[in-house]
């Protein structure tokens, strides 16, 4: 079998990982493997991390017009450490690829959340997984997917953080498609795939009736249940030359959840997924920074958090990972939400010093971290 070289990166942070995919056609399996550079932004003031990271995917050669496909990545030891252990981390992992030769634009692919446990000072490896893509109807020729960004959503003890990851260098066209099209097959897809209600998504397909009229429909996941009125708009047309365009807007008030887009000329009709969900607030990642990152122990370090809730009481405490070292400190925020302050650190074990904000109820909640290192 012919070995293609692809080229991916990935990154992680403390309580965070960041993490880059792969893409291929179908049905013939194909493995290659890469190692490019990546630097990611990573949370908790930790700043920018870069470095190698081989990346190996499993994946098909040759896919038709609309079709989805599967493929396994399998990533190597990340550049990113983290200076505590953490168990039971909920990661999700999503990857950009720009599209050129026999389609354009951009495609992001997410993977499913799983759990991992992050040694301390260890290089963090993701374990693999599966992520879909569905080519787009209209490709013809040979697809090229070059991987340009990744984003891992993260659930830790300290907070949920995004992580993006750049690929900054050794990169390239990663994986090329040969679209295999099927004439006599009407094909549909929807770009984004994921749209809120009362928002419009772009529809695309080949092979419709020359000059047709399309009439869509919102329907269940399964392309049961269709209903005319779950499109409140459309702006579809069918060419001459049978490409679909245009696009549908989805009717205001359609709960969040999975379903498809059904099209029908009369005499062709195709499906495509389709996700309704609301689009989610950006959460502000709180910040904490130390004035030394290396210290003796019974030394004064100055602590100076940003983002955290204004005028609110903060507690400070060194930690070994998850427990406390018993050095502890306080602060009030201002009104912007930063705050200043000291805290004596004493034990040779700590390894960060985290700022936890108090509520009325004495509740620890909204917490920060920064590491540090006592010798």
């Amino acid at each position: 079998m012919k070995q293609r070289t692809m080229r991916l990166a990935a990154g992680l942070g403390v309580g965070t990982l960041a993490i880059t995919g792969f893409l291929a056609g179908a049905p013939v399996a194909l493995a290659g493997t890469a190692t490019p550079t990546v630097t990611c932004s990573l949370p908790l003031g930790q700043g920018e991390k870069t470095g190698p990271m081989s990346v190996t995917v499993d994946g098909p050669t040759t896919a038709k017009p609309g079709e989805t496909i599967d493929l396994k990545i399998t990533l190597g030891p990340s550049p990113a450490t983290s200076p505590a252990a953490l168990n039971g981390i909920k990661m999700t992992p999503s990857i950009d690829f720009a599209l050129s030769g026999g389609a354009t634009g951009s495609v992001t692919l997410a993977g499913a959340q799983t759990t991992i446990d992050i040694p301390a000072n260890t290089p963090i490896q993701s374990p693999p997984f599966t992520v879909k893509l569905q080519v787009p109807a209209t490709a013809t020729g040979t697809v090229d997917l070059t991987p340009t960004k990744t984003t891992t959503a993260t659930e830790t003890p300290y907070g949920n953080f995004t992580t993006p990851c750049a690929v900054t260098g050794g990169s390239g066209v990663a994986q090329s498609i040969a679209v295999q099209s099927t004439p006599e097959t009407a094909t549909l897809s929807a770009s984004p795939g994921t749209v809120e209600a009362g928002k419009e998504t772009v529809l695309a397909g080949t092979n419709w009736t020359a000059g047709g009229t399309a009439t869509p429909s919102l329907c269940a996941a399964d392309g049961t249940a269709c209903n005319p009125a779950g499109i409140s708009a459309n702006s579809l047309r069918i060419g001459a030359d049978g490409v679909l365009t245009g696009g549908v807007t989805i009717a205001p008030g359609t709960a969040d959840g999975s379903y498809s887009v059904q099209v029908t000329d009369g005499n062709r009709t195709a499906t495509t997924p389709l996700t309704v969900k609301k689009a989610e607030v950006p959460v502000v990642q709180r910040k904490v920074t130390l004035s030394k990152s290396t210290v003796r122990p019974w030394t004064f370090v100055k602590v100076t958090g940003e983002n955290f809730t204004p005028n609110t009481l903060i507690a400070l405490a060194g930690v070994e990972g998850a427990k406390p070292t018993f050095n502890f400190g306080v602060a009030w925020t201002d009104r912007n939400g930063s705050f200043t302050s000291w805290i004596l650190v004493t034990s040779k074990k700590t390894t960060g010093i985290t700022a936890v904000e108090i509520d009325t109820s004495f509740k620890f909640d909204k917490l920060g971290m920064a590491g540090i290192t006592v010798k």
